[in-house]
């Protein structure tokens, strides 16, 4: 699968100094910006039955409906989107070639290691679903995969996996672990932080440059705080999908912004990718902000 990137500047939301929020761009027509959405107000999530073997217990999966119900929250208080729990899946699939709509996944091994070198699945990028093994970036902590129509933006299926492969998920709060030392008795990659993140990703919400945002790109060890949805996604959320209208259009915003956006020297970016078969992709991941050592495969 071959992947094109695309860097699109565009400001939707508070001034760069403030939290504010920006959505993921799918592509435009003419002057036109379109941006990523879904058209229904109901998503189901589906768990992949297995969850991660180093974090203990089932505490994965708790911690993953906690994020989903952060959402449903902010959603009861502003728009009609419903969130549904799905029933868990074993062996998901991600990506455009899945038929399993809205899967999470815990990838525990590095493709690196698990693929031998002279798989077809190496030229195609298919190895990632068929050995069930991390195929991203290493600085990555967790990546949602979006198909959407390149046309309207709609949103059609929307995927994430976890880099289990590199790093320790936990569940408690304190105290954070020391990098390198990262152990389940201690803070190291927090699920509900990253998967709040993520799940902002679903709802078609870019990265935002600014550290105290839940869309920030970068996560520390033993980082919680995403945990919350700052007031600037909130805001985002709740103008894109309001209750009892339809989808907001990126491109009002964006028209209103535009002049502003020329003179902004701190707007924040949009970079979305696209692949070059259909349906189409979008990636957003959450990347480790220290240094850490590596494991070799």
């Amino acid at each position: 699968m071959r992947v094109t990137v695309l860097g699109l500047l565009v400001l939707l939301g508070l001034p760069a100094r403030a939290q504010g929020y920006v959505r993921t761009v799918a592509g435009t027509q003419g002057d036109t910006v379109i941006c990523v959405v879904w058209n229904k107000r109901e998503l189901t999530y589906r768990v992949d039955a297995a969850g991660s073997r180093r974090t203990p217990g089932d505490t994965e999966f708790t911690a993953l409906d906690a994020a989903f119900s952060t959402w449903q929250s902010l959603s009861d208080s502003c728009s009609d989107f419903k969130i549904i729990r799905g029933t868990r899946i074993s062996n998901p699939v991600v990506g455009a070639q899945s038929t399993d709509a809205n899967v999470l996944t815990f990838r525990e091994t590095s493709c690196r290691a698990a693929v031998p070198q002279d798989d077809p699945c190496l030229a195609d990028g298919s190895c990632g679903n068929k050995y069930a093994c991390w195929d991203h970036s290493d600085g990555t902590i967790g990546l949602t995969t979006l198909t959407f129509s390149t046309r309207t933006g709609v949103i059609l299926d929307a995927d994430i996996e976890f880099n289990a492969a590199g790093y320790l998920f936990t569940t408690i709060t304190t105290p954070p672990c020391d990098p390198g030392a990262e152990a389940t008795t201690c803070a190291a990659y927090d699920v509900q932080n990253t998967a709040t993140h993520e799940i902002g990703h679903v709802f078609g919400f870019d990265h935002v440059d600014v550290p105290s945002s839940t869309m920030a790109p970068t996560a520390p060890i033993g980082e919680t705080t995403k945990r919350v949805i700052d007031v600037g996604t909130a805001e985002g959320f709740c103008s894109t999908y309001p209750a009892g209208q339809p989808p907001i259009p990126c491109d009002e915003l964006a028209r209103l912004q535009r002049h502003i956006d020329a003179e902004n020297a701190g707007s924040f970016g949009c970079a979305c990718s696209e692949a070059a078969v259909a349906p189409w992709l979008a990636g957003g991941g959450l990347l480790a902000l220290a240094l850490r050592r590596r494991r070799r495969h």
